[in-house]
């Protein structure tokens, strides 16, 4: 597997490449009755516009998100040198240095780089998706709505409950993307799923079977990190909620992602844009 560094300061993209490790707008995704898994993943993936190994990693992540109904997931690409909030997840939260790397469920698995084509990259993601998705995680349901007005406005409703029979003690995070990017990979494709901003991001405390419901509006026209998105069209949206246990799990360092603190994701759900 290949990746390319990224200098942390400045944020200027690929550099080098170095060894490492060996279209039509998706709908949301649910688990299948049938399915063995514990909840639905979530996905970020590290990204640049300048690195030449990324978009293999973002042809094999798309592709795999809508060619598999049996592997429940969501996932959001961090470009790292065009979205300010992006930037500091990826280089200050989970202190990764090259792309492309993947952070799976909050942190739970990291991969980081390439395989030799995307059918094989595909297939080292789908591993770990697979691993992840047999986790054992605190039982949730998450629902999550957007109703949206052709303004760059939107309302979002986000529904948690705790389903276990135990206190539970969460982080909630509800995230805005763009379905087809405004930014282009290195070889001039847009990204999937660009994170765009967080508009929610709040400790949850549940008691068994209790639910709470929180609803704001995000004003895309006004400022988030280094944009403003009065340009967004409503149909090329979706929402993404996750919810992470409040337990911070210490990560030691490893090959191009330095130590960090991860908070594992128990349950994730997304959504399309509504009309009034």
């Amino acid at each position: 597997m290949v990746t390319a560094l990224l200098i942390v300061s400045p944020l200027v993209a690929a550099v080098s490449t170095i060894p490492s490790l060996e279209g039509t707008l998706s709908q949301p995704k649910t688990p299948q009755s049938t399915s063995t898994f514990t909840h639905t993943v979530f996905i970020e993936a590290g990204t640049t516009t300048r690195c030449p190994n990324c978009p293999m990693a973002a042809e094999a992540l798309y592709a795999l998100y809508n060619n598999n109904s049996e592997y429940p997931f969501y996932y959001t690409s961090l470009v790292a040198n065009q979205e300010q909030t992006s930037y500091i997840r990826f280089a200050w939260h989970y202190r990764g240095v090259a792309v492309p790397t993947l952070f799976f469920d909050g942190g739970n698995k990291t991969l980081v780089g390439v395989t030799g084509n995307p059918q094989q990259t595909q297939q080292a993601y789908r591993n770990l998706i697979n691993e992840c998705g047999a986790r054992t995680v605190h039982p949730l349901e998450l629902n999550t709505s957007v109703l949206g007005h052709n303004n760059a406005k939107l309302d979002i409703t986000v529904t948690v409950k705790n389903t276990g029979s135990s206190r539970y003690i969460g982080i909630l995070k509800s995230m805005v993307t763009e379905i087809v990017s405004r930014w282009n990979d290195e070889q001039g494709h847009p990204f999937h799923f660009a994170f765009l901003s967080y508009v929610i991001q709040k400790i949850v405390i549940l008691q068994p079977q209790q639910s709470k419901t929180f609803t704001v509006t995000w004003n895309g026209a006004a400022r988030h990190g280094n944009h403003t998105y009065p340009d967004i069209v409503d149909s090329n949206i979706m929402v993404i909620s996750t919810v992470a246990h409040i337990q911070p799990h210490v990560i030691p360092a490893e090959q191009y992602v330095r130590q960090h603190i991860a908070f594992y994701v128990d349950q994730t759900s997304g959504a399309t844009v509504s009309k009034e």
